[in-house]
């Protein structure tokens, strides 16, 4: 004969409990994918302001302004073997420290060159984010969440 645990099994309240932490991950996660055009957006309003404190020609400007890019393509590369290694969660959370790390590196930049540095930072972050929550959302993705 078989037995069926029934004490295991979802109520209504743990049922809609699930609902909601799956929306929240899927909603926190999907925002990871706005971190380029947030840069994008705040790196032009803030450039002017930038060139006049460092001092920058055309050629560092360009450097500033697209060193995220090179960090996120880096970020993106290797986020394949970090993601397998560390699973997408913890990929998701390194991710996240990289980026407090190249937030804080900017903000207290003393030099164009630190500033540039704490931007590849900023963009490893950001490439690992955008390569880590479409799988994150996929994977978290219930049958509960879907319907």
């Amino acid at each position: 004969m078989v037995t069926i645990n029934t004490e295991s099994a979802l109520t209504p309240r743990s049922l809609r409990d699930t609902r909601r932490m799956n929306m929240f991950v899927s909603v926190a996660a999907a925002v990871a994918g706005l971190l380029f055009g947030l840069d994008i957006g705040v790196i032009a309003g803030a450039l002017p302001f930038i060139t006049d404190h460092f001092v920058l020609t055309s050629r560092l400007q360009e450097w500033v302004v697209s060193s995220m890019m090179l960090g996120a393509a880096i970020g993106a590369l290797f986020n394949g073997w970090l993601s397998f290694r560390l699973g997408r969660k913890y990929s998701l959370m390194a991710g996240a420290i990289l980026f407090v790390l190249g937030s804080i590196g900017s903000a207290f930049a003393t030099s164009v060159e630190m500033l540039i540095a704490a931007r590849v930072v900023l963009g490893i972050a950001v490439g690992i984010a955008s390569y880590t929550a479409p799988l994150y959302l996929s994977e978290m993705a219930s049958t509960f969440a879907v319907r």
